[in-house]
């Protein structure tokens, strides 16, 4: 698994969220977990641009598998 890949699935992932709690949106917890999702998601998106420049492993994997 790439790291584009991988910010591509955890915005997926965060759109899910926001659709799944569609009603719950304004509830302290919702926005929570959505904000920490994100965070998530643009962390793995840096980091998939720095990857693309940069042999650099961040999430944890090797980038080219």
């Amino acid at each position: 698994m790439n790291y584009t890949l991988f910010a591509i699935a955890c915005y997926i992932v965060m759109r899910g969220l926001q659709v799944l709690f569609e009603e719950d949106l304004q509830t302290k917890w919702c926005k929570i977990l959505i904000k920490t999702v994100t965070g998530i998601m643009l962390y793995a998106a840096l980091a998939s641009l720095f990857v693309w420049y940069n042999e650099i492993s961040f999430l944890g994997f090797n980038p080219n598998k």
